[in-house]
């Protein structure tokens, strides 16, 4: 797939940065894990779940399971979890030099992510590459239920960019990222740097793969 277009869209974790690299994702879920027993037992699912973003959704599609605010609180912990992160994530090889390729050609940058916004500006910050993102940087929205693979984000991106679907391209690496492009209509590519990466991306329906952030190179013209 090759294609004219005038912008780019990350997603943050994972084709930007392994951002749990130093600050494990599972230690997080514990974190907020730990904040829901203050209202209660959790059930053996909330307890074996280690992913903060699905215990996130938990929350916000049982509201009257739980605390009135839990969502807020949850949200607030986890954003201050992933700052913490960002202090420590790790740098997709390749991006720095591909994301600086892209605004010299004058290819509008940037970023939805799951992660909170703040958490994406401080890597992007620390790692030199925040200016060449004049686009829009998109962090998780007040309510969980439209975090990807809701189409909501992507397309309030759209809207910032002022251009059509078909003149931008998604950059993602999970399952959420192929169903949220899907939903905005816009043109998707997985960066899987494992197997088990291509494998999750081809299930989803994506078509077009690479494995190192340099073939997006050739994809973009």
């Amino acid at each position: 797939m090759a294609a004219a277009v005038d912008s780019v869209l990350f997603d943050f974790d994972g084709p930007l940065c392994r951002l749990f690299a130093g600050h494990p994702a599972y230690k997080v879920a514990d974190v907020l894990k730990e904040r829901m027993r203050q209202y209660g037992p959790l059930t053996a699912v909330v307890e074996s779940c280690d992913d903060p973003h699905a215990l996130l959704v938990m929350v916000a599609g049982k509201p009257t399971e739980y605390a009135a605010g839990l969502s807020d609180e949850l949200d607030a912990t986890l954003a201050k979890e992933e700052v913490v992160a960002a202090g420590s994530a790790v740098i997709t090889p390749g991006v720095d030099t591909l994301v600086k390729s892209l605004h010299e050609r004058g290819t509008r940058l940037g970023v939805v992510t799951n992660n909170s916004e703040e958490s994406a500006r401080l890597f992007l910050l620390g790692a030199g590459l925040l200016d060449a993102f004049d686009g829009p940087i998109i962090g998780r929205p007040r309510d969980a239920l439209l975090m990807k693979p809701h189409g909501y984000m992507l397309r309030s991106a759209l809207d910032e960019l002022g251009t059509s679907s078909e003149r931008c391209l998604f950059v993602g690496d999970s399952w959420r990222d192929v169903h949220a492009a899907r939903s905005a209509e816009i043109p998707f590519v997985g960066y899987a740097r494992d197997r088990r990466k291509s494998d999750e991306l081809a299930s989803a329906g994506a078509a077009t793969l690479i494995s190192h952030m340099a073939d997006m190179e050739s994809l973009v013209w």
